[in-house]
């Protein structure tokens, strides 16, 4: 029987909210927990926009084939079978403030109970769907609860680029050329800067070779005239239109 493939959000989801999650936290991400229950399609967001923020992340999930096949994906670091092995790893990179990613093979909700009597406390939570017993708990003891909402940006439109050949040497070269682009003015331009030179790294092999960032119609500009006249080969779509 054929396995169904896994769930994976667009570029711009995760984008958008790891942007969202930068404001909501308004703390430095580095050495905080973030648990998210379910590995779907917005579980896969938010961990990889949490990696790029420099938060660690637990993601729960029953669907032990979904997890494996995240982690061949690039999409998480560790898959472990019991709750004590996740807390291990999660231990170690909280206290050096380094961003991970450990997803579980457990009922979500059997799980979040257990941490909750147990008094592990993240953060951050995340989860699909209403609160739980376990989740309940946590956010009474000062867990921020993150919605699924990642509203644009006001003034600003995405723009998106690929390339078909040449990618490792052209891709960071274009990155770039939108840092430089970018206004200091803008409030959201240090996260939009954490986002192109960092998120490489934790897009994996399903949502790399290809880059976007919310920029404001004058940054736009000028970065779509550098674009032509120094990466010429690229493909550049503004809101999904190719301009």
């Amino acid at each position: 029987m054929a396995v169904a493939p896994m769930p994976l959000p667009d570029l711009s989801r995760v984008h958008d909210r790891y942007l969202a999650l930068s404001r909501s936290a308004a703390v430095p991400l580095a050495g905080k927990l973030l648990l998210r229950l379910c590995f779907d399609a917005e579980g896969v967001a938010g961990a990889v926009a949490a990696s790029v923020a420099g938060a660690a992340t637990l993601c729960v999930d029953a669907d032990a084939e979904a997890l494996r096949a995240g982690l061949r994906a690039g999409l998480c670091d560790f898959v472990v079978g019991n709750l004590d092995e996740a807390l291990r790893i999660l231990k170690n990179e909280v206290r050096r403030g380094l961003p991970v990613t450990v997803c579980l093979s457990a009922d979500p909700e059997t799980c979040a109970r257990e941490m909750a009597e147990r008094g592990v406390q993240p953060d951050l939570l995340s989860e699909a769907g209403a609160a739980t017993e376990g989740t309940r708990a946590m956010i009474e003891r000062g867990a921020l609860r993150l919605t699924e909402d990642a509203e644009a940006e006001a003034g600003t439109s995405l723009l998106r680029w690929s390339v078909a050949t040449d990618a490792a040497r052209t891709m960071p070269r274009i990155a770039a050329i939108a840092v430089d682009c970018l206004d200091a003015a803008v409030a959201s331009t240090p996260e939009r800067r954490r986002w192109l030179e960092i998120s490489p790294r934790y897009l994996g092999r399903a949502l790399g070779g290809q880059q976007c960032v919310r920029m404001t119609p004058e940054e736009a500009t000028a970065f779509i005239t550098r674009m032509r006249a120094e990466a010429p080969g690229a493909k550049v779509e503004r809101d999904r239109e190719a301009v």
